[in-house]
């Protein structure tokens, strides 16, 4: 636990030191640009969600033992 509480902490740390190098506009463009790809095309990104799920599940299996 402790090391995904790094990890998060971490990832924060550098997201806002890149919104304060390039601004919150610049970084958020990409979000912007996933969510217009993911109406254009919702069944391939449905798919993909799915897949990145399954993998999500699978992890959590493994880590479990079974």
């Amino acid at each position: 636990m402790a090391r995904w509480l790094s990890a998060i902490g971490a990832m924060l740390v550098l997201l806002g030191l890149a919104a304060h190098w390039f601004g919150w506009d610049a970084l958020l463009w990409v979000p912007e640009a996933a969510l217009a790809a993911i109406r254009r095309d919702p069944e391939t990104y449905g798919v993909v969600a799915a897949g990145l799920l399954l993998m999500l599940l699978a992890r959590v299996i493994g880590r479990r033992g079974g």
